[in-house]
């Protein structure tokens, strides 16, 4: 299965997610994780990215790309992902704080008490500036 079909979030560190660098790939031409680093910044923080990078490169040439690698990739990406939203939310809302849920680009923070548009709104503000701008944050 391509790795397109499951949007996530690749750079943890620098906020950028498969679809930019899916679509840059195919634009530019990219081959290799420096090039995309140098245009996008994915890849430039940590390293911990590298290995998807490349499966979106490997998948953008159409080669195959071993199915363990790929999901370790997921794992380790839903893993780091929902760590980055845990450590933005802690300062927002950690006395409220009840369930976060992953998938992909789509998240869903359900908190204790009562609904509050306008804390939703800044979780939603906060998660896309610190995380990634792509996410989608469902109340």
């Amino acid at each position: 299965m391509s790795s397109e079909r499951r949007p996530r979030v690749v750079c943890r560190c620098l906020g950028v997610a498969s679809p930019r660098i899916f679509e840059a790939a195919r634009k530019q031409g990219f081959v290799s994780v420096a090039a995309v680093t140098k245009a996008l910044r994915a890849g430039g923080g940590c390293g911990l990215c590298h290995p998807e990078i490349e499966e979106i490169l490997a998948d953008v040439r159409g080669e195959p790309f071993d199915p363990g690698i790929a999901l370790e990739n997921q794992l380790v990406c839903r893993q780091e992902t929902l760590a980055r939203i845990d450590g933005v939310l802690a300062s927002l809302v950690t006395p409220r704080r009840a369930n976060v849920t992953l998938d992909g680009l789509r998240v869903r923070v359900r908190l204790a008490g009562p609904p509050d548009a306008a804390l939703a709104r800044l979780i939603a503000e906060t998660l896309r500036n610190h995380v990634c701008e792509d996410l989608e944050i469902e109340p």
